[in-house]
């Protein structure tokens, strides 16, 4: 049997190889509501996933496929199914989500109330309920129920749900609120994650990173330091569409009450191609990441804190950080 003693040369065996700082990963779905008038005035389908997604990435404890990125794959497909219909298509958003995003979970909202009452103070009453599915089997296996009030303390200029300026709103404060609540639960249900950050800034020997008083960080946690590598892994029978269009990848498409495949995009001439090649490829990119070092807090902000730096490995402004469980 081969025994290592030396320290320093098993240290640099475990830097050496890859280690998943593995994070739970949510896909959000476009909302349903109970009321059209919420979605035709206020867009809230699509606008209350953004402001959900936001909540959970500032929870610092679970990652998040990007909602726009979604939508992005779908919104120029003239022949294919809408994305908002993933809301009822839920079978056709996993298979499509799992080899996309390789998420771990689906959310999908409801919106239950988002009533606002103008006059001297403008103030919303909102509530939502989140359902959290398990993206293999698509059951569901919590659901979370939360309100959110907000007066602002004069009047104010009405924006829909997608808007820059929503949240500075009496609706989007009061939905940032209940949101935030879910969030939490979320964590919650999941037993508290390990907090995640990223290095903001190096000087000298003094790591920043985006994690502070606020996250309850103290001095003295520990932290691991992460580099983050993304290769492409294209599928190995993978041809061009000029050569045999038949290997493709095809996507959903219900005709005639059946579910069907058929090429993403086509014209009268037979040509097939994807909304882009970026987007195509972003989908086999798979995210490499490798231990690089440790450190601890030496100083401590309401949103921030400082790591003190000993190692002498290359160490950069975005690599990833993940506290050490105690």
């Amino acid at each position: 049997m081969f025994i290592l003693k030396n320290k320093t040369l098993l240290l640099l065996l475990i830097l050496s190889i890859g280690i998943n700082a593995y994070s739970i990963t949510f896909t959000i779905l476009p909302f349903s509501s109970e009321n059209e008038e919420w979605i035709s005035e206020y867009k809230v389908d699509d606008g209350m996933p953004r402001v959900l997604e936001e909540s959970i990435i500032n929870t610092k404890m679970f990652d998040v496929t990007d909602y726009d990125l979604l939508i992005s794959y779908f919104t120029s497909y003239d022949i294919v199914l809408s994305y908002k219909s993933l809301v009822t298509n839920l079978q056709i958003a996993a298979d499509f989500i799992k080899e996309t995003f390789n998420s771990d979970y689906l959310i999908t909202g409801e919106i239950l109330n988002f009533d606002l009452k103008k006059g001297g103070k403008y103030t919303a009453n909102v509530e939502f309920k989140v359902n959290l599915l398990d993206i293999n089997t698509l059951k569901i296996v919590k659901s979370f129920i939360e309100k959110g009030s907000y007066t602002l303390p004069n009047t104010s200029q009405v924006y829909s749900s997608e808007d820059a300026l929503f949240n500075e709103s009496a609706l989007g404060q009061a939905s940032v609120t209940a949101f935030d609540k879910i969030a939490y639960n979320i964590a919650d249900y999941f037993n508290n994650p390990p907090l995640t950050g990223v290095i903001t800034r190096i000087e000298d020997n003094k790591l920043y990173i985006n994690l502070g008083k606020k996250n309850n960080i103290k001095n003295g946690d520990e932290f691991n330091i992460y580099k983050t590598d993304k290769v492409l892994e294209m599928p190995t029978n993978e041809v061009s569409p000029i050569t045999n269009i038949s290997n493709i990848p095809k996507i959903h498409f219900q005709t005639n009450n059946t579910d069907a495949y058929i090429s993403v995009r086509s014209n009268e001439n037979g040509d097939v191609w994807y909304t882009s090649e970026m987007l195509y490829k972003y989908r086999h990119y798979k995210n490499i990441e490798s231990l690089v070092a440790s450190a601890k807090v030496i100083e401590l902000y309401d949103n921030y804190a400082v790591l003190e730096n000993k190692s002498d490995e290359k160490i950069e402004v975005m690599m990833k950080v993940k506290i050490k469980e105690q």
